[in-house]
Order: C-alpha cells, then sequence, then structure tokens
C-alpha cells in the first residue's frame, strides 16, 4: 500500500468530517468545501484512464458504488436536516442578510462510522492487494481482462462520487427544507416535523 493512497483516502475523510459533523449550515461553502477539496487531491493520484477489457466496466462501478454511499450518507437516518428562520442576528459575526432563514444539518456518530468504515475497507482491500492476496488478485484481474491502474481509479471514482454526492444530498435536502418553511400555511403545517434549531451554532 503506497503512502499516495493512504494520504488521499484520509485527507478525504477528514475534509468530509470536518465539514459536516455537529450542527453545520447548509450553504455553498459547506457544500463545495468537500467537492474542491476532491478536485485538489486527486490529480496527485489519478495518472490515466484505461479504456480496455473490462476496464470501463471496473470504474464506472466503481463511480456508482460511491454516488450510492455518498446519497446514502446524507439520507435522513443519519443527518437530519432543520432550519433556523433568522440565524444572522443569532450569530454576530455574520455580515449582510440579517433575519435571513438558513438550513442546517446535523450529524454524529453514525454518520462518521459509515464514513471511516467505508475508508477502513478501502485502504484495507489496498493493503491486502500489496501484502496479504497479490497473487489471488492478479489472477483475478488477469481473467476478467482487467488492469492494476483501472482498478486503481475505480476506488478513486468511489472517494470521488462519495464526496461528490453527499454535498449534492445535503444541498437537495437543505433547499427542500426551506422551500417547505417559507409556503403558505397547508403546507407549513406538513413540514412542522421539520426542527427549527433557533440557536444555531454555525
Amino acid at each position: 500500500m503506497t503512502a499516495n493512497i493512504v494520504i488521499m483516502q484520509l485527507a478525504i475523510l477528514a475534509v468530509v468530517l470536518e465539514s459536516d459533523l455537529g450542527r453545520r449550515r447548509i450553504g455553498w461553502f459547506r457544500v463545495g468545501r468537500p467537492v474542491v477539496g476532491v478536485i485538489v487531491i486527486v490529480p496527485f493520484f489519478f495518472t490515466s484512464l484505461p479504456t480496455g477489457g473490462d476496464d470501463l466496466l471496473l470504474q464506472g462501478a466503481g463511480a456508482l458504488a460511491g454516488a450510492v454511499l455518498g446519497l446514502f450518507s446524507a439520507c435522513p437516518l443519519l443527518v437530519s436536516v432543520g432550519y433556523c428562520p433568522d440565524w444572522r442576528r443569532r450569530w454576530p459575526r455574520a455580515s449582510a442578510s440579517a433575519g435571513k432563514p438558513a438550513a442546517f444539518s446535523r450529524s454524529g456518530v453514525g454518520y462518521a462510522a459509515i464514513w471511516i468504515a467505508v475508508t477502513v475497507a478501502r485502504l484495507g482491500f489496498a493493503y491486502g492487494a500489496q501484502h496479504v492476496f497479490p497473487v489471488g488478485l492478479g489472477t483475478f484481474l488477469a481473467g476478467h481482462h482487467l488492469s492494476g491502474t483501472g482498478l486503481t481509479n475505480g476506488f478513486i471514482f468511489l472517494s470521488v462520487g462519495m464526496s461528490l454526492f453527499r454535498s449534492l444530498g445535503l444541498w437537495l435536502r437543505g433547499r427542500a427544507c426551506l422551500a417547505a418553511q417559507t409556503r403558505p400555511g397547508a403546507l407549513r403545517a406538513r413540514s412542522s416535523a421539520v426542527p427549527s434549531w433557533d440557536n444555531a451554532e454555525r
């Protein structure tokens, strides 16, 4: 297992957890921070895009798995979304647009566990590919017309997809929460189950 793989996986994990754990406002900076992190980090590890054999299928499967895991990590089971109608007034350091409502998310141990478990699994497989089952893996790749680069890219795309679709899921839920709170009375009553966090921290 190369140091580059470890660095990339841990860097993405650190950026996501720092952005999401606890109570956080769902804004452009919050949603875009992991995306920017991926854009900055990945080019250092992505070398080529093999298209021979079944490499494209493998890389596509990695991207799809990342999208599914990213959306799941932002689902209501792991992340709750609410709103604060006057968060800028309650946060003295904020500047303009006082009183404008904002959506917030709150996540904890379950959310962190998903991301840590996926990261550990990726690192564990990378370690096993080099030190535990390299011969068996090589036989599998050759038998299915796959390359080592295609496998590496599959894991990169999994990481990227998970981070990007986590951001997409949070953004969509935040927009839906705010939209529900600004509709007329009938729909407002329907959205009463959405928590109002008047003492939001961020």
